[in-house]
């Protein structure tokens, strides 16, 4: 079953204004299948076949001149001796919109090679797993399932597959295989206990010095090897919003997974079930929200969303900044919850004499629309969107 994406028309127009369009973002979240069923009479290549890396490696310049006509060149970043090439190709023919169609993984090193050599010729996007915006576009009828396995399209569009096989088949390919290339790991046991850590970690303040005592390894390789998570799309560090509010507040950014399925599975959740009665329900529900508010609105971390929270623990779960309003939501897995709990009240008046506000609390509720209730609005991520734009 092939699921559409929201990013399709975007990937549609950057091709129509640009010689080269780059879609990157983590292992398996659908970025060949995407150019390829945009662009499906469009020749495809991989470097994931050992020939093709031969061959682009030896001679990047032969390589290129054999292809003519658009190309989806797939796992480019196996091959960064081609960016520079690639510049020399592109810019004898600059209006050549969309002949070069790439996409890759490992961001680091991949967006490396596009900065010097290509900038001002590439349009890139970035691609995540499915949202629940997709996933009611596709007429799914189990969107609970959602909250535990994740939006890893396979998943969805493959019903023999088990979530269990494919998330440790995933995670044995990204240590084994694309890790090397990014990092030196010396004990890829201690490695897979990192995983499993951080997953208890999600939605919370990143200490690097109580992960390094869990794991037994210093704290500097700690920072090292979540960098690394963090740069080739496993995780997210979400760091807070300041403004000057007389308040001290924290400094340390939060945790969460690029993917909660995976989170769920390095958890040993397997079912809605499972999920509901978890002591982690509350983290990974936020880490859902988080993510859906990515995947929607095309938010980034620090640039356009953060959360906040003083010396006094006072925290809000998410801020997102955009056109002088600021927008805060808080993130509440269960269906009943008592409003003076919110946090609301306490935070932002210290910003209403800046910017325009808005209290949203993403809830689980059953309702498939947005509620209003009093000073703030009420909607689940998984039923249905927020408009998250100034009035």
């Amino acid at each position: 079953m092939w699921i559409n994406r929201t990013i399709a028309k975007q990937i549609l127009n950057s091709s129509l204004s640009r010689p080269a369009v780059l879609v990157t973002g983590a292992r398996q979240t659908g970025k060949s299948s995407l150019l390829k069923n945009i662009f499906n009479t469009t020749e495809y290549i991989t470097f994931d076949h050992l020939k093709y890396v031969e061959q682009a490696k030896e001679s990047p310049e032969h390589f290129l001149k054999q292809l003519k006509q658009q190309v989806i060149l797939d796992e480019i970043q196996y091959v960064p001796e081609i960016f520079r090439e690639l510049k020399i190709e592109i810019d004898k023919d600059r209006q050549n919109y969309g002949k070069w169609l790439l996409t890759g993984s490992q961001q680091f090193e991949l967006m490396e090679g596009v900065s010097e050599s290509l900038a001002g010729r590439i349009s890139i996007i970035h691609l995540e797993t499915l949202s629940a915006l997709e996933l009611r576009g596709a007429k799914i009828s189990q969107m609970d399932e959602h909250l535990w396995k994740g939006g890893y399209p396979e998943l969805w569009s493959n019903e023999f597959i088990e979530a269990g096989d494919f998330f440790e088949s995933y995670i044995r390919t990204y240590i084994e295989r694309d890790l090397k290339n990014i990092i030196e790991v010396k004990n890829l046991n201690d490695f897979r206990k990192l995983f499993k850590t951080l997953a208890t970690r999600t939605g919370q303040l990143i200490n690097y010095r109580d992960i390094s005592k869990d794991i037994g390894v210093a704290d500097v390789t700690i920072k090292s090897w979540i960098h690394a998570l963090q740069v080739s799309g496993i995780i997210y560090l979400l760091p807070p919003y300041f403004s000057n509010i007389g308040k001290r507040l924290t400094k340390s950014p939060k945790l969460y997974f690029a993917d909660h399925g995976l989170a769920c599975y390095l958890l040993g959740i397997e079912t809605f079930d499972e999920w509901h009665s978890h002591i982690y329900k509350g983290n990974l529900w936020e880490n859902f929200v988080m993510m859906e508010l990515i995947k929607t609105h095309s938010l980034i971390p620090g640039e356009s969303l953060f959360f906040y929270r003083d010396q006094n623990g006072v925290e809000i779960d998410f801020v997102i900044e955009k056109k002088g309003t600021l927008f805060f939501i808080e993130a509440k897995a269960q269906e009943r919850i008592d409003s003076k709990k919110l946090n609301f009240n306490k935070v932002i008046p210290l910003f209403k004499n800046k910017y325009k506000t808005e209290a949203i609390l993403a809830q689980n509720i059953s309702d498939k629309k947005v509620l209003k209730l009093g000073e703030y609005s009420c909607y689940n991520p998984l039923n249905c969107s927020y408009s998250i734009s100034p009035k």
